[in-house]
C-alpha cells in the first residue's frame, strides 16, 4: 500500500512539473499544430448541423442536418454539402462552379466563382489552411480552450484584415479539436451580426473520396438558373 501511494504521489508531480503535460499553447503554437494537421490532409467527411442567428429577432432557426465533404487534388478544390432535413438541398463546388441544387422546387443555380473563389473556402478554414496565409488574411485572437459537447478545444477569432472579405463575414470564429487539430465547430458572422454556426460530427480525415461524388446530376425537369 506504501509503495501504491508512492507510486501515485510521483504520478501527481510528473504532471504537474512537466511541461509535457497540460501545456496550454499560444497563438502561434496552435497555427503550428494545425498547420501540421493540414500538411497531410487532402479529404475529408463528416456529418454537420448549421443553424441560423437572426440578430433581430435574438433567435436560432430551426436548423439543418446532412453531410460535407471535400477533396483537394492536383491543385484543385472540390466540395460537396448535401442537407437532408428539413429539406433536401445540395451545393458542390467543382471547377471554379457552383452548383446549388433544390430538389423541392426542381431548380439549380449555376455560377462561376470568379473573383468570389475566397469565399469556398470559409467552409474549410482550418481543415489544411496553411499558416502564413491565415496570418495574411485575417487578425487573429485566440480566446482560450472551452469545453464542446465533451471534446477539448481551442477558440480562435478571425477579424479579416480587407474590406472585400469582411463584406461576407465581418467575423469567423473557429473551435479546434485538441485531438485531430481540425475544427469541429465555426461560426461564420455577417455584417448584420446574423450569424451561421456549423458543428462538424464523426469526421474523418483523409477519407476515400473520389472526384465522381463530386459530379452532380439534375434530373431533365429541373429548370437551371445561371
Amino acid at each position: 500500500m506504501a509503495n501504491f501511494y508512492r507510486i501515485s504521489i510521483f504520478l501527481i508531480t510528473l504532471l504537474l512539473t512537466n511541461p509535457l503535460f497540460g501545456e496550454d499553447l499560444d497563438l502561434d503554437g496552435l497555427l503550428d499544430k494545425i498547420d501540421e494537421a493540414g500538411k497531410s490532409l487532402n479529404s475529408m467527411k463528416a456529418e454537420i448541423i448549421q443553424k441560423k442567428w437572426t440578430d433581430i429577432l435574438a433567435e436560432f432557426d430551426a436548423g439543418e442536418t446532412g453531410e460535407l465533404m471535400f477533396l483537394r487534388e492536383e491543385g484543385n478544390l472540390f466540395l460537396r454539402k448535401d442537407i437532408t432535413e428539413p429539406t433536401n438541398n445540395s451545393l458542390v463546388i467543382k471547377g471554379g462552379k457552383v452548383v446549388f441544387y433544390q430538389p423541392g422546387i426542381k431548380q439549380a443555380q449555376q455560377y462561376q466563382l470568379g473573383d468570389n473563389k475566397d469565399k469556398a473556402e470559409y467552409l474549410l478554414l482550418g481543415f489544411g489552411t496553411d499558416k502564413e496565409a491565415i496570418k495574411e488574411v485575417y487578425d487573429l485572437e485566440l480566446l482560450g480552450k472551452e469545453n464542446l459537447e465533451g471534446r477539448e478545444t481551442y477558440k480562435v477569432q478571425m477579424d479579416p484584415k480587407s474590406e472585400k472579405v469582411s463584406a461576407f463575414f465581418v467575423r469567423i470564429v473557429l473551435w479546434i479539436d485538441t485531438e485531430m487539430w481540425v475544427p469541429v465547430q465555426q461560426k461564420l458572422v455577417e455584417p448584420t451580426q446574423d450569424f451561421l454556426l456549423i458543428s462538424f460530427d464523426n469526421i474523418q480525415l483523409n477519407a476515400k473520396v473520389k472526384q465522381s461524388e463530386f459530379d452532380l446530376k439534375l434530373p431533365k425537369d429541373v429548370k437551371v438558373i445561371k
